[in-house]
């Protein structure tokens, strides 16, 4: 397959349509996937796909196969695209829950059921996840911002971060359970914040002389 892309991806850049065709069929489900991941929404996804695939067009002569596998070229111009988007639509697409860290393109995933981190404050929800993820061991908060931030899939991480792919889906298990862990942790603190401050503020309408 990475011949055959490599291939196909040097004919487009001679201005090759049925190349085009062909490179788009075999890949815009998971290119489909890649912008998904990262504005989650079908709609803007299918916008970046387009964009995405009109920019290969035009620069396929700027690929390099001794650089990059196709493969890893073409979700880069993709996530690029996404990463505009989002630039260009402000805080609001950052909402997320915590399934949407795991890799679509494997069987194995972590599922919570209904346990998803979606705060009522869609401004709010991409800064508390940060917090969360922040709080992780190293290696799970590397894989996971990797994943989210810029939706390569497990095997892209492995060779980004050059372990085992096998290594690469450890930790992405364990850091999605630490993730939970970590998220149920800072909904008690917040929780127990509202508590005290609801506390202090009964304590100053009882002081003698407070004026409402």
């Amino acid at each position: 397959m990475k011949e055959e892309l490599a291939a196909l991806i040097e004919r487009i850049a001679k201005r090759d349509r049925a190349a085009f065709e062909e490179l788009y069929r075999l890949t815009s489900r998971k290119m489909f996937a890649v912008a998904l991941r990262i504005v989650r929404e079908p709609g803007m996804a299918q916008d970046v796909l387009q964009d995405a695939y009109i920019r290969l067009w035009r620069y396929a002569h700027t690929f390099n196969a001794k650089l990059s596998a196709p493969e890893t070229w073409l979700h880069q111009v993709v996530r690029n695209r996404a990463l505009d988007l989002i630039a260009q639509q402000g805080p609001t697409l950052n909402s997320i829950s915590i399934d949407q860290f795991a890799d679509p393109d494997e069987a194995e995933q972590v599922v919570f059921g209904h346990a998803h981190v979606q705060p009522s404050d869609e401004h709010d929800s991409g800064s508390i996840m940060r917090t969360c993820v922040q709080r992780l061991d190293g290696k799970y908060r590397q894989v996971l911002t990797l994943a989210y931030n810029h939706g390569m899939s497990h095997a892209e991480i492995a060779e980004h971060l050059n372990v085992p792919l096998g290594t690469v889906k450890t930790w992405a298990r364990r850091g999605l359970l630490e993730l939970k862990t970590v998220y149920d942790q800072y909904q008690t603190e917040m929780a127990a914040l509202a508590m005290s401050s609801v506390r202090n503020s009964r304590v100053d309408v009882e002081q003698p002389g407070y004026l409402a």
